[in-house]
């Protein structure tokens, strides 16, 4: 039997609003700080970490899937959720958490091809590993945010899951 992708995708957002925002301490860096929000709303302190082609920002942003993963993504009005990248598609979250920017901070953006030592753990995988921020330039010209896989920056795009060899990875000084 098959299952639609829209009926898949309706699950899943049930199952996180259900489950509420508990996201797990393990996540929270102490120099990062993560502001909780749902159905679209943007935080006005919110760290603008990536830019679609028409110039607009794109916010980082995370949010936990029903199999206990908690995935770093991206938000923009008039998205209604975190959009993530999971199972080969792009997944829209109503409940979700907004990386902050308070002023001046001790993070950077360095150019990468796998984890760098000093990389902001922002997320992890539902068996406990440590997920990173990462921004890759897609061929549009837009900078996406998403998450470091094996294989570069996995984000998502048009409704897919995206990946890019190039990227850049949000890390500490």
């Amino acid at each position: 039997m098959k299952i639609s992708t829209a009926f898949c995708r309706s699950v899943l957002v049930a199952l996180v609003v259900a489950m509420g925002t508990a996201f797990a301490q393990s996540a929270q860096d102490a120099d990062l700080n993560w502001v909780f929000a749902s159905r679209g709303h943007i935080p006005k302190t919110s760290l603008a970490a990536g830019r679609e082609a028409n110039g607009d920002s794109l916010y980082a942003c995370r949010a936990r899937l029903a199999n206990g993963a908690e995935t770093p993504g991206k938000i923009r009005p008039p998205l209604v959720g975190c959009s993530v990248a999971f199972g080969g598609l792009e997944w829209s979250l109503a409940a979700y958490q907004v990386l902050h920017d308070g002023g001046p901070k001790t993070i950077r953006w360095v150019a990468a091809t796998e984890v760098p030592q000093r990389a902001y753990k922002v997320g992890r995988e539902p068996d406990g590993t440590a997920l990173y921020l990462c921004r890759a330039k897609h061929l549009d010209g837009s900078v996406q945010i998403g998450r470091v896989a094996s294989r570069g920056c996995v984000y998502g795009f048009g409704g897919k899951q995206e990946q890019s060899p190039e990227f850049e990875v949000l890390v500490k000084p």
